[in-house]
């Protein structure tokens, strides 16, 4: 979570932007989307999406070496002037997207891919979003729901991702249809050829990431995710498909080309994970923020995730949390019934004004009727200093609603001050290249990494290998540490 906030009351997906497009009578795309109107969406939403997951990495020299990957395969595409925007943002989710004239990949997919093919593999993916219209054809469906917006173009399903399609999904997410994903797969897979990549490296990451989203969803305890947050096909058919692609297109001199070495000198001692003193950390059920000087305990059930700009929760029964903070003159109950009921497209009013730890508050909720059932939803804003404020959302099927009450009047007052001098804050986690010597194993160089759990799970599928035994002396591999 980022030390700001923000102004005017945003969540995580920046709640009716697209609407507008919609509105406006064109005849010339998709749906009736033109290209210009495309393009505002684009430019209209890029400086929110950058803001909110926390900005560009501040390396620009691998800024500038990602932005190259992608010059190259729009340099072989069939628009090879089209002046598409390519961002590398600071967020340690594992992830990439694609809006018109523009394609994003985080800090955190950098970490998880293995070679510059693999990272082509991932922008030719979301140029073929971007090249397909895609965009429009989702916007323009988007007044369906009638509640919210959507980023576009989320590249995984994982439980790691999912901050970034925001936890709010039921609310306002919608899909790419499997046809879509899939033609995005083949023009990523074609523009790898065509640039002289091995085309197959695309299956590689996809298999790479299919792997580490089970393993994530098994930690968790989870044995698939929720419909809502299956926001692309199967990955073993798109691994399949793109693998049979790959075969198709692949090019004699192409299948050497991986550059895997330069691409790990490239995110060599690249931050891992969040910084624990700008960004604050999870430690249990606790999140922590030594900069902004406050904490607070989620309910024992919820797993926490922390992004730039909110902290998310989840419970095996569905639940789901938000917190966040704003910036506001208006009293906590003039602004859950105003900004925030407009940003979630839900009436909560009225509001009712509380005191919790002795500080000015209030509470709103609804029911709302979403594409996967009826939620409930409920908002707590606590007045902190001035006009600063921190907003709980929760989201809870209307069966545990009443059963969760309590736990969630808890979490609530457990927001406190805390002073960073007296708090043992664990160290920044980075990504370490080192060269395998005669003798290492798999369990040795995994036991020096950071990792809470798994370490010997993780080091494996973050550095591409298929067991324990598919690693050689001298080969380069990734400890994050």
């Amino acid at each position: 979570m980022q030390k700001f906030f923000t102004r005017k009351f945003k969540l995580i997906v920046a709640a009716g932007a697209l609407a507008l497009a919609y509105g406006c009578a064109s005849t010339g795309g998709p749906l009736g989307l033109s290209q210009e109107q495309e393009k505002a969406i684009g430019e209209q939403q890029h400086p929110q999406i950058v803001a909110q997951f926390g900005g560009e990495v501040q390396d620009q020299a691998l800024r500038a070496y990602v932005d190259g990957i992608a010059r190259k395969l729009i340099a072989a595409s069939d628009h090879p002037n089209d002046p598409i925007v390519v961002t590398t943002l600071d967020s340690p989710v594992v992830n990439a997207f694609a809006l018109p004239g523009h394609v994003y990949v985080t800090r955190g997919l950098l970490a998880l891919a293995n070679s510059e093919a693999e990272l082509a593999g991932v922008l030719g993916h979301e140029l073929g979003h971007v090249y397909a219209r895609h965009t429009a054809r989702r916007v323009s469906r988007s007044n369906l729901t009638g509640i919210g917006a959507v980023i576009v173009g989320v590249l995984t399903g994982s439980q790691e991702s999912m901050e970034t399609v925001g936890q709010l999904g039921q609310l306002y997410l919608l899909k790419y249809s499997r046809g879509q994903e899939y033609e995005a797969d083949l023009i990523g897979v074609r523009l790898l050829g065509a640039s002289d990549y091995d085309p197959a490296a695309q299956a590689d990451f996809l298999n790479t990431l299919g792997r580490w989203s089970n393993m994530e969803m098994q930690l968790a305890g989870a044995s698939a995710p929720p419909e809502f947050m299956s926001t692309h096909p199967n990955s073993a058919e798109r691994v399949r498909r793109a693998a049979q692609e790959a075969q198709v297109v692949a090019t004699p001199g192409a299948l050497a080309n991986r550059n895997r070495s330069i691409y790990l000198g490239k995110i060599d001692g690249m931050l891992y994970g969040d910084d624990p003193v700008r960004h604050g950390f999870v430690r249990g059920n606790e999140f922590i923020h030594p900069d902004m000087r406050f904490a607070f305990a989620a309910p024992s059930t919820f797993q926490l995730t922390n992004s730039p700009s909110a902290v998310i929760g989840r419970a095996q029964n569905g639940s789901q949390m938000q917190f966040l903070g704003a910036a506001t003159d208006k009293t906590p109950a003039a602004f859950i019934d105003n900004e925030i009921s407009q940003s979630l497209g839900i009436d909560l009013s009225p509001a009712r004004s509380v005191q919790i730890n002795g500080r000015s508050g209030a509470v709103g909720s609804a029911r709302a009727n979403t594409q996967s059932g009826a939620v409930d939803v409920q908002v707590q804003v606590i007045q902190w200093q001035g006009q600063q404020h921190f907003v709980f959302l929760w989201l809870t099927p209307p069966a545990a609603t009443q059963q969760m009450q309590s736990a969630i009047n808890s979490s609530v007052s457990s927001l406190r001050a805390v002073d960073p001098n007296s708090i043992n804050i664990p160290p920044a986690l980075e990504v370490d290249v080192v060269r395998v010597r005669s003798g290492d194993t798999v369990s040795g160089l995994a036991a020096q990494s950071g990792f809470a759990n798994a370490k010997e799970q993780r080091f494996i599928i973050i550095n591409g290998l298929l067991n324990a035994s598919d690693l050689s002396a001298g080969d380069d591999v990734k400890i994050v540490r």
